[in-house]
């Protein structure tokens, strides 16, 4: 049944969505017009449909068809994009094609991934094969922000879904588990006194410097697949809000950390308290985490949707895809890390993610819907 699967694979019909929805903004917190557009499109092809409300404005969208009895396989997507940077050479909500790519904003993060799950939808759709279980796709707000859109597909039905492909634009190196993440607060509490007289006070933003120059002596583990987490200081505030010369008696700091299975919550906030510790500093430092948290997971090559997705690769590419364990962040740390579903990612390469003159090789398209297609297919039969 594979290569008469294949020959509903309707490239023309993705590139159109592609472009629709590059036209559509859905900037995070902004997505509710892109997932009304998709129900509709996703009742054309014969799924009955639902929005799930996650916040005012903000709505999931689900998508359901139901063959028999049998395991249940979601295809996923993000509708959120990242803002409008600084440096787009076209209007990033007008789609350019030019020499073989798609340039506009989420045609790589993930417009271009939801294109290729939605051409394999209809293409098993439109075959009239009869499937056994459930074929379902979620398109779920804020995967840039703090993933509530994924955490609340864990509150329906799909919870129990035996298994997810997200569609990232991982193309040719697939994630077999990805690392986690915290987000450390540090509030770090001198001690005011006159500017000119500094030795009568404890600078708060001082005392915050000689931790974020300490980063490098922070514990961090080690797994043989992952390697090593990592951390990065993303936001300080400490200082007067109106000028005066006073010695700043509060700061507060903001560090993102990955972090690899056997680590924790716990485990990170005591390394960071240890390594404050250390440093013998006149401040009092209050070690804090704040959200979005992420579990990390991985899983086992034996998974049968690895099986599956290995033989509908090798049998679309050529070649066995390569897997491996990443230090990333994606909606599957909701889905695997929290849920329990074995989740992968396969979407069109490209580039510029989260960068001006975003693009996506629409060659990608049809191979990757096609690996999708024949995936579901091996799954539900």
């Amino acid at each position: 049944m594979g290569e008469e699967l294949l020959r509903f694979v309707d490239e023309g019909y993705g590139v159109h969505l592609l472009r629709e929805m590059v036209r559509i903004p859905s900037v995070v917190g902004e997505e509710r017009e892109l997932a009304e557009f998709l129900e509709g499109e996703l009742q054309g092809l014969g799924f009955k449909t639902r929005l799930q409300w996650v916040e005012e404005g903000r709505p999931n969208v689900i998508a359901l068809h139901r063959f028999s009895e049998g395991r249940t396989l979601m295809f996923n997507g993000h509708l959120d994009t990242v803002p409008v940077c600084e440096g787009w050479e076209t209007d990033p909500f007008e789609p350019v094609e030019r020499e073989g790519r798609l340039y506009g904003l989420g045609s790589c993060d993930m417009k271009g991934g939801i294109a290729s799950i939605l051409m394999a939808l209809k293409a098993i759709m439109d075959s009239g094969m009869e499937l056994r279980g459930t074929l379902a796709f979620t398109g779920v707000v804020g995967e840039e922000a703090y993933s509530k859109g994924a955490r609340a597909i864990l509150e329906t039905e799909l919870a129990k879904a035996d298994a997810a492909i997200i569609g990232e634009p991982y193309t040719e190196v697939i994630p077999l588990g990805i690392s986690g993440k915290i987000l450390y607060e540090l509030i770090v509490k001198g001690r005011s006194a006159h500017g000119f007289r500094p030795e009568m006070g404890i600078n708060a933003i001082e005392e915050a410097a000689k931790i974020l120059t300490s980063l490098d002596r922070l514990r961090l583990g080690t797994h043989p697949r992952f390697g090593r987490g990592n951390v990065c200081t993303l936001k300080i505030e400490g200082g007067y809000k109106r000028y005066s010369v006073v010695v700043p008696d509060r700061c507060r700091v903001e560090i993102n950390r990955l972090i690899v299975p056997g680590e924790s919550v716990e485990t990170a906030v005591e390394d960071m308290r240890h390594l404050i510790g250390e440093l013998g500093l006149r401040a009092e430092v209050e070690v804090r985490t704040k959200p979005p948290y992420y579990e990390p997971f991985e899983m086992s090559p034996e998974e049968p949707i690895v099986k599956v997705f290995t033989e509908a690769y090798e049998e679309v590419r050529g070649v066995k895809p390569r897997f491996h364990y990443s230090l990333s962040i994606t909606d599957a740390n909701v889905f695997a890390g929290e849920g329990g579903i074995p989740t992968l990612h396969l979407g069109p390469g490209g580039g510029g993610a989260h960068q001006p003159n975003e693009f996506v090789h629409l060659e990608d398209l049809k191979p990757t819907s096609m690996i999708h297609a024949l995936t579901a297919e091996k799954f539900l039969k």
